[in-house]
This record gives C-alpha cells, sequence and structure tokens, in this order.
C-alpha cells in the first residue's frame, strides 16, 4: 500500500484488539487521505473502514464490531429503521410547511 504505514504498536493496542476480532485485521494510516483505516488481509481488495475518528481507540475498535459480515442483517435493520425515523420526522416537517402555508392564505 503506498501512501499508508501499518501501525504495530499504539498507545491502546488497537492492532492487538483488531486480531482478537480477526487475526486479519490491521490498522494503516493512510497519508495521502491524511487517515486511519481498518484492511483485512484475507481479501482481495483489504480495505474495510475508514476509521471517522482523528485517533485509534475504543471507539475504532467497537466500529469494527459493529460492522462484521456476522451483524449484517443487524445491520440492515438498524439502518431501515433510521431511515423511517427521518422520513418521518421530514414527512412531518413538509405536513407542518403546508399547514402554515394554508393558515397563511385563509
Amino acid at each position: 500500500m503506498v501512501g499508508c504505514v501499518i501501525i504495530k504498536n499504539d498507545l491502546f493496542d488497537i492492532d492487538k484488539r483488531l486480531k482478537e476480532i480477526d487475526r486479519g485485521y490491521f490498522a494503516v494510516y493512510n497519508f495521502r487521505k491524511k487517515r486511519f483505516e481498518v484492511h483485512h488481509s484475507g481479501q482481495k481488495h483489504t480495505y474495510c473502514l475508514t476509521v471517522p475518528y482523528d485517533t485509534l481507540d475504543e471507539r475504532t475498535v467497537r466500529l469494527v464490531r459493529k460492522t462484521r459480515l456476522e451483524r449484517m442483517d443487524e445491520l440492515q435493520k438498524e439502518i431501515e429503521r433510521e431511515n423511517a425515523k427521518k422520513e418521518k420526522e421530514i414527512r412531518n416537517q413538509v405536513i407542518k410547511q403546508a399547514q402554515k402555508a394554508v393558515e397563511e392564505v385563509l
């Protein structure tokens, strides 16, 4: 991986903790994109996810656990619940705006 360095030793032992989840996981710092990433050596294209935090810490380990293939059904349901919630909020906003417009006309 050009422009990346594999993280072997870090303050919170993230490399070790990722390997406890699955031996194939490893973290890198991508200098070109200025971000941490998690990869898996057992995949043809090793990239798994971008760490949305400025540091490697417990949140990274939780994120990797959350996004594992074994949790796909649960994660899909969670996404669907969040989407339904957002749709309901948008629908309610539209209804309120329509009611306000009608009131102004009347």
